[in-house]
């Protein structure tokens, strides 16, 4: 069988482009240190790691969401504390001023702090989160939750123009946590004197004024208790909240690490092999670039 002398140069140079070939994909995987450098090359471990890479992507989320849901409860629950201890404060001064030793003129110095700490407690009542937004104001974050003018002689009101909502945060593919309460579950909902449904701001306020005429009425100390109630059975949840932020947070994190572990297994190249690999294949190269150089010297041509 005769073999031509074109044939014999194509299959050298088809050996060379074959070697070119195989070393420049292992430099390849050696410089991008993977062992999957398109998805065809191994189509399978390829959507494994890419359905992997998405889980990743997304429990890194749920910790994004689990930040931002601690600092806004870690805030509430500061503002919680000021706000039981502006109450308990007010209720100190009531006692003070219920006394029957006090005169009218110390009842009206009693009223202007009890009013000062009512003004306070409006302030808290109307805090927000690092982003501006109102605490306790339910879905309505962007507004002041409480109006009301503390220091009025008489017939001040006060407004809660929030609503009953809870944002939710999903810090897991299955969990979902309030992050927020809203006003309404705090400062509203106090017994008045007849019974009825009142905000704690109007009962203070009403209790200052009456202090001021010289006629105080000892009911605002259930008002008063009835409200801090509020507060500790809020902070209480709050509490609760926080705990499940960091229980989850730690699920998240052993996630992550065992997803990139199994991200790793699959795509990481093994360079020890890969470098022994590219060596053999830049021999062989070298071997089929010389063999070729030789080939091109054995034409009859050469020798006319």
């Amino acid at each position: 069988m005769r073999i031509s002398t074109l044939n014999v140069e194509r299959a050298g140079i088809n050996s060379i482009l074959d070697q070119q070939s195989k070393l420049s994909y292992t430099q390849q995987q050696v410089s991008s240190g993977k062992r999957i450098v398109t998805p065809s090359d191994d189509p399978a471990d390829a959507t494994r790691v890419l359905d992997l890479k998405k889980t990743q992507a997304r429990t890194e989320q749920y910790q994004d969401n689990i930040t931002l849901a601690e600092n806004r409860l870690s805030r509430e629950d500061a503002t919680l504390t000021g706000i039981t201890d502006a109450l308990q404060r007010i209720r100190e001064l009531a006692i003070q001023g219920l006394n029957d030793t006090q005169g009218s003129t110390n009842r009206v110095s009693i009223a202007s702090e009890i009013r000062s700490r009512l003004d306070e407690l409006l302030g808290l009542a109307n805090s927000q989160d690092g982003n501006g937004e109102y605490l306790f104001a339910g879905y309505q974050t962007g507004t002041k939750p409480f109006n009301g003018d503390p220091f009025l002689a008489t017939g001040a009101t006060f407004t809660y123009v929030g609503d009953e909502g809870q944002r939710q945060s999903q810090i897991s593919a299955t969990r979902q946590l309030a992050t927020n309460d809203p006003g309404s579950d705090v400062f509203m909902g106090v017994p008045d004197d007849t019974g009825a449904a009142s905000d704690i701001f109007t009962l203070i306020y009403d209790f200052s004024v009456n202090m001021e005429a010289n006629n105080p009425n000892a009911t605002v100390l259930n008002h008063i208790d009835s409200a801090l109630d509020n507060v500790t059975t809020t902070q209480a949840k709050v509490g609760s909240r926080l705990n499940v932020i960091d229980s989850q947070k730690s699920i998240n994190e052993d996630h992550i690490l065992t997803t990139k572990a199994a991200i790793s297994d699959l795509e990481d190249l093994d360079y020890a092999e890969a470098v022994s690999r590219m060596n053999l294949q830049l021999t062989g190269l070298q071997a089929a670039q010389q063999a070729y150089s030789k080939v091109q010297g054995l034409s009859l041509f050469n020798y006319l």
